[in-house]
């Protein structure tokens, strides 16, 4: 024998209303309809739910088991319709940023992983800046950018991975070399420092870090492009520091190039995934969740082909 029809709904509206009648009009049903659906149920059961010589009527104890379990039946049925209606009719949009050196390497998987739960994704590229400024005017939902931007309050924010910057010289003009460069020879090689566009993330962070050694490197070259850069020192042009995922950028330059540890101290960009604090934590932590998986099983064993001791434990 099923419960599982409407008898149940006007069972629980008449033990709330504890009346024929206000059950009848919250219902938009007639009296007699009301008795006979509690007539039918009780007959199903083989007990008097209701004790009807009380005013106003009342559980028998019968009844209150019964209440009980109806109404545990019915939030769980509303739970799981919930989450039906959520994750397959509601489906999210993915409006997501990632940084240029992220484009090719990471974006694509990102959009295969998430294509089949969204209702819809868009994918741009930009600098740290502006991709940040993009998700403030909700143009994007997710960032994937190189900066903390600490001093903006109320931004989400995940580590999702952490890369060592690499010192890239043109591979023809360092064949010869020792594995292994000194600032003092660096500055000596006879080419010059390749520097990337100051207002970028990764132009910041260059210059920082030289400042901090006290090196004054002239930059009479500035690009804003990973691409731009790379073909530049694959042509001999000059040397520069950047970041392993450079080449994963740009495959088809990873011959003429070679990518060597940079002189002490060792210097690493963390990636962070930033959200709007009004944005789903269950999307965000979805996101996350991708992007590690990426980062961990496809960009990491990529990066180890290019230069193994990039995943060594920093010292």
């Amino acid at each position: 024998m099923s419960l599982l029809h409407n008898d149940l709904d006007v069972f629980l509206t008449l033990r709330d209303t504890r009346s024929f009648s206000l059950a009848a009009q919250k219902l938009t049903l007639t009296q007699s309809a009301i008795t006979k659906k509690i007539q039918r149920l009780e007959n199903n059961l083989g007990v008097d739910l209701f004790d009807r010589s009380k005013r106003p009527i009342d559980l028998t104890k019968e009844g209150a088991v019964l209440m009980h379990q109806a109404k545990l039946a019915r939030e769980a049925l509303e739970r799981t319709a919930g989450e039906i209606r959520e994750g397959a009719f509601l489906r999210p949009e993915f409006r997501v940023g990632t940084i240029e050196s992220l484009a090719k390497c990471f974006l694509p998987s990102f959009i295969a992983n998430v294509r089949q739960e969204a209702s819809r994704v868009l994918a741009v590229t930009g600098t740290s800046q502006t991709l940040i400024s993009a998700l403030q005017h909700r143009e994007i939902d997710f960032a994937f950018v190189s900066d903390l931007f600490s001093e903006m309050q109320g931004l989400t924010r995940l580590k999702v991975f952490e890369e060592r910057s690499v010192l890239l010289m043109p591979a023809k003009f360092a064949a010869g070399h020792s594995k292994k460069w000194t600032w003092d020879e660096i500055q000596l090689c006879g080419l010059p420092y390749l520097q990337y566009f100051r207002d970028g993330g990764a132009g910041r962070l260059n210059d920082t870090y030289l400042s901090l050694l006290h090196l004054d490197i002239p930059a009479r070259i500035e690009v804003d492009s990973t691409s731009t850069m790379l073909s530049l020192v694959a042509n001999g042009i000059g040397w520069t520091i950047t970041r392993a995922l450079a080449i994963l950028q740009n495959p088809e330059k990873a011959k003429d190039v070679i990518v060597l540890p940079l002189p002490a101290p060792e210097l690493s960009r963390p990636l962070y995934l930033v959200a709007r604090p009004d944005e789903s934590q269950r999307l965000i932590s979805r996101v996350g969740e991708v992007s590690r998986e990426i980062f961990n099983n496809e960009i990491t064993p990529e990066l180890k082909k290019i230069a193994p001791w990039l995943l060594k434990p920093k010292k």
